[in-house]
């Protein structure tokens, strides 16, 4: 019971790394904002309220570049930890080679998912209110250059987002209780992160399948692998035209498409055997729940 809560802990650790990177680069880039901008904006004879809402723009605007430098940060500091504790982040991360069948099906799951999940949010009746909460969180998202989008949102974040949650996480959970639970919880977080009743809903949904090949290959490579593609194909649509025309007819048939193909490559890689890193990790959690 004693290595169960020593690695509840470790878990905690390793998400305040994550958690506190994210939000001291956040002030430290609003403190810069409001140096930079702050005296142009009193000059404006603003009220308060006013001022508060351009210094947001002017920070919003700059969400790219705490992206970019904060997902580093994060990184950078497990890097640092695993060196000073001799190891190294790839493994106590289990960022391992898988099989070319699982980076097959992973490419399919995302490509379905690219358009199930995503149309999905188009075609259910979900309050005005609540996609208006969504629509906000994603317009922040675009405020910034193309280049520091495909930087931040399809590069490194996914990268990150994996080695925290999937990575040490779930590596850490799962030597305290069964896998699917382990799942449960890590995707609840993941989804709780991203703010907002939708998007949290969409975020532990997305979660959940990453888990699913987590759990079958005993990597987070095919997680990083669905990560990038499906932020690279929300970062393409929100920036060009690329569905603009697109018409009702059209959104159902691919909304089927992307469901089947989503759902064919979750039951093969369901039904399909462990690999042998993930029938060893099985075997630590089992031998972790005895004690």
């Amino acid at each position: 019971m004693k290595k169960v809560f020593i690695q509840i802990l470790k878990a905690l650790g390793y998400f305040a790394v994550y958690f506190t990177a994210q939000n001291l680069v956040t002030m430290v880039m609003g403190f810069m904002v409001g140096m930079m901008y702050g005296p142009e904006i009193k000059e404006t004879a603003a009220s308060y309220e006013e001022y508060m809402a351009q210094l947001q723009q002017h920070l919003a605007s700059y969400n790219g570049i705490c992206l970019i430098v904060s997902a580093v940060l994060v990184l950078l500091t497990y890097f640092i930890i695993e060196k000073v504790k001799k190891t190294s982040i790839i493994k106590e991360t289990d960022t391992k080679k898988v099989s070319g069948k699982h980076i097959g099906l992973t490419v399919i799951a995302a490509v379905g998912s690219m358009f199930f999940l995503n149309f999905m949010l188009t075609i259910l009746p979900i309050p005005a209110d609540l996609m208006g909460a969504l629509s906000n969180g994603m317009s922040k998202l675009t405020a910034y250059p193309m280049w520091q989008a495909l930087l931040a949102n399809s590069l490194l974040v996914p990268i990150m987002e994996e080695v925290v949650f999937r990575g040490y996480l779930y590596s850490r959970l799962s030597k305290a209780m069964p896998e699917i639970v382990v799942a449960i919880i890590t995707s609840a977080i993941f989804g709780i992160c991203h703010g907002g009743i939708v998007w949290a809903a969409w975020a532990f949904l997305f979660g959940m399948i990453i888990c699913v090949f987590r759990m079958k290959t005993g990597s987070i490579i095919p997680g990083i692998i669905f990560h990038i593609i499906m932020n690279t194909f929300s970062t393409l649509t929100s920036y060009t035209s690329l569905f603009d025309g697109m018409t009702e007819t059209v959104m159902y048939v691919l909304t089927i498409v992307g469901g089947i193909l989503l759902a064919g490559s979750l039951a093969v890689t369901i039904a399909g055997k462990k690999t042998a890193l993930a029938e060893k990790n099985a075997e630590v959690t089992i031998s972790s729940a005895k004690i």
